[in-house]
């Protein structure tokens, strides 16, 4: 079937029905669902059709018919006709957007947060979910395909440019992607992506703490996606600021969510701290950084005298006793930015591909 053709077989299917989900027209017209989406952007960018979360319905405002066919009698008359009681050329257009984030808990709240504020602004729709793990980010997205979502906002389980499974995932949905707080790879095709310089955020942190004097740093953290882009940017803030890594007895690794292990590398950092091998710590991330800094002080090691103590991410570290200074991702910024990198792929699909970073800033606390 010609576009022109299922074009007017949509028009006449709202001027019927009112509205029609996407997935219903590709059915009816025997197409894919991303077919039928780049039809509806044409006919909406036309005025004759509005774009709804997963559909298309009558235009706002109209006070007639949409009529079927062209009218008859020249060029000019078809014009008139096609756009008498519709809206202007170029009015907003309303978009369907899905967005699949990790954990609902603990950073990406903001996230999502500033996503939905920026989805509003461009009078776009956003559905929202918690996916947990890989196998269920791809189930969530398939159904937010068959309800015929324009784009994607995705944080992935797993990062493209290290798992070739989840980039060829990306790259092979029908609709257009930003990753948020994930990079792609360089065979990501358009695939944007919207991150936090994390090591630069490893700098701030570093050049903070020499100001203060201390000049003997670690770094300790527990294996996330984030934790091999703060370990680079830990050691290019040392040869930038010319200092020595630690030595080894200073402990970095952690495990998550072990409070045996916890406890035993901080007994090894009390015994750093006393012997002069660490004067300071960046720790990632504040789900750490309280408890390690509780059990420092049980152990007679005074923060932040004796240790200066700097965490990552920022969501709790206010709350510790003495508050923590910390470097923060601007999770809000990172979601809304995604947010319109998608918008404006979708009002413009052969704009070049944008990767923006996003500096993080640091908020200096007790």
């Amino acid at each position: 079937m010609l576009a022109e053709d299922r074009q007017r077989a949509i028009v006449d299917a709202v001027r019927e029905r009112g509205s029609v989900r996407i997935s219903e027209l590709a059915e009816e017209l025997n197409v894919a669902a991303v077919t039928v989406r780049g039809d509806v952007r044409e006919l909406a960018r036309r005025g004759e059709v509005t774009r709804v979360h997963g559909g298309v319905a009558r235009p706002s405002g109209r006070t007639r018919e949409l009529p079927s066919a062209p009218a008859a009698g020249g060029e000019a008359a078809r014009d008139e006709e096609a756009t008498a009681g519709l809206p202007a050329r170029g009015a907003a257009r309303t978009y369907g957007l899905g967005m699949v984030v990790p954990h609902s808990s603990y950073y990406y709240p903001e996230v999502v947060g500033g996503a939905k504020a920026a989805a509003a602004s461009f009078g776009a729709t956003l559905t929202v979910e918690v996916s947990q793990n890989a196998f269920a980010e791809k189930a969530l997205v398939a159904r937010m395909l068959r309800a015929g979502v324009d784009g994607l906002v995705l944080t992935t389980a797993d990062d493209p440019r290290t798992s070739p499974d989840t980039e060829a995932w990306l790259r092979g949905l029908p609709v257009p992607v930003v990753l948020a707080e994930r990079r792609t790879g360089l065979d990501s095709g358009t695939v944007e992506h919207v991150a936090t310089h994390h090591e630069y955020g490893a700098l701030l942190a570093l050049r903070h703490l020499t100001a203060l004097g201390r000049g003997r740093i670690a770094l300790m953290q527990f294996p996330t996606l984030t934790s091999p882009m703060l370990e680079t940017g830990y050691r290019q803030a040392l040869a930038a600021l010319d200092l020595e890594p630690c030595p080894p007895e200073v402990p970095g690794a952690l495990s998550e969510n072990d409070p045996a292990d916890l406890d035993e590398q901080c007994a090894r950092l009390v015994r750093c701290v006393k012997e002069g091998l660490v004067d300071a710590v960046l720790v990632h991330n504040d789900s750490i950084a309280l408890p390690l800094v509780s059990r420092l002080q049980a152990a007679g090691v005074r923060v932040p005298d004796d240790l200066a103590v700097v965490t990552y991410d920022d969501e709790l570290a206010a709350l510790a006793d003495p508050p923590l200074t910390a470097v923060a991702p601007p999770r809000r910024a990172v979601g809304a930015e995604a947010v319109e990198l998608l918008v404006r792929r979708l009002d413009d699909p052969a704009r070049p591909a944008h990767h923006l970073m996003l500096r993080p800033a640091l908020n200096v606390r007790g």
